[in-house]
């Protein structure tokens, strides 16, 4: 497995607010970003990937066997972060109404497991095709699905940033479960909308054709987000599965 991450604040924010972990020994990758507008989005969402990093050690994930359980192991999990974020913004004024959102990834018998809370994105690249696997939980999102605007309209929608699911601020934060085979040469990249709200998916696939490593793909994209105007912080995970990499 050829991993490579990055995270990086962007051309015109002056925090990070996003955060990433890389647990390759739980064949396990996540990243939040924490909501703007809120207060200590960067603290959420550290925070957040910490609590998840407890919570697979503390319940081993290599235990569930099957979609239905690892599916409802991921619920269990999101709920316990959510409890303790939320008790965190109680316990400390300066940190009252911090939210993040979270998005996840996890490697098992083939078969590639994620979840999502918030507009934080997967995407799965299988015989040179790169496909959205997770779905935005945003307001723009909704208005989409409902017809009532068009993709295009939604580009420059007033509430484009709006999202209808987080971890913390009381938020409605349960998480969409996701799964899909993968075998040899498949990749995966997980990204804040830092990413995609700069980079289109042809550019996301060429930069996974072209680099010679997963580091070299993530600094790539990094560097195309931020050449591209890098108006968000931006996060981004490479996955290349090998032989025996998903067993």
């Amino acid at each position: 497995m050829d991993i490579g991450f990055k995270t990086d604040a962007g051309y015109r924010r002056v925090k990070n607010e996003d955060a990433l972990k890389i647990l390759p020994e739980k064949n396990f990758f996540m990243i939040a970003d924490g909501v703007g507008g809120n207060r200590s989005g960067e603290v959420a969402s550290s925070a957040t990937l910490d609590l998840m990093e407890a919570y697979l050690d503390n319940h081993p994930i290599e235990k569930e066997e099957g979609s239905e359980r690892i599916f409802r192991y991921f619920q269990e999990a999101v709920s316990f972060v959510n409890s303790s974020i939320l008790d965190l913004s109680e316990t400390h004024k300066e940190y009252q109404g911090m939210a993040t959102t979270l998005v996840f990834v996890y490697l098992s018998h083939r078969i590639l497991y994620a979840a999502n809370v918030g507009d934080s994105r997967v995407y799965f690249i299988h015989n040179n095709e790169i496909h959205q696997i997770t779905e935005d939980h945003t307001y723009v999102n909704n208005l989409i699905k409902m017809g009532a605007i068009s993709r295009d309209e939604a580009e420059n929608h007033k509430r484009k940033n709006v999202i209808t699911r987080a971890i913390g601020d009381s938020a409605y934060n349960h998480p969409d479960c996701y799964n899909i085979y993968v075998e040899e040469d498949d990749k995966i990249l997980i990204c804040s909308d830092g990413l995609y709200e700069e980079v289109s998916e042809e550019e996301m696939l060429e930069a996974f054709n072209e680099a010679k490593s997963m580091q070299e793909c993530a600094d790539r994209l990094v560097l195309t987000a931020n050449e591209h105007g890098g108006s968000d912080n931006i996060s981004v995970i490479c996955v290349s599965l090998g032989e025996g990499d998903h067993e």
